[in-house]
Parts: structure tokens; C-alpha cells; sequence
């Protein structure tokens, strides 16, 4: 319901990691999206990029 943040991972960058929000939803949302305040995986087809690495 509330997505906050998402990330490729994974040794392909192929899976998808997303977060979303439970502080200071409404319970009846919560109550319907109990899921809310999770970090959720999901295998996707396009890679997503490297980030660089510090160089320092």
C-alpha cells in the first residue's frame, strides 16, 4: 500500500527487494494490508544496475 524504498540484489540483480511503511498507518489499513511494514523479494526479467563501489 505504502512502498518506501526499493533495490536490485541478488548475483544476477535480477530480484527486486521492496519495503514498505506500517509507522503511522491508519489501523484500518492495516488491518486490510497486514503485510504493511515488510520487505517483500520478487524475481524480475531486466537486471537492474551495479552501484559503483566507493573509491574512497
Amino acid at each position: 500500500m505504502c512502498p518506501t524504498m526499493c533495490a536490485f540484489g541478488g548475483p544476477d540483480l535480477k530480484t527486486l527487494y521492496a519495503t514498505s511503511a506500517r509507522q503511522d498507518r491508519p489501523a484500518d489499513e492495516l488491518e486490510r494490508f497486514p503485510q504493511s511494514g515488510g520487505v517483500f523479494a520478487m524475481r524480475v526479467d531486466i537486471p537492474g544496475l551495479p552501484e559503483p563501489r566507493y573509491a574512497g
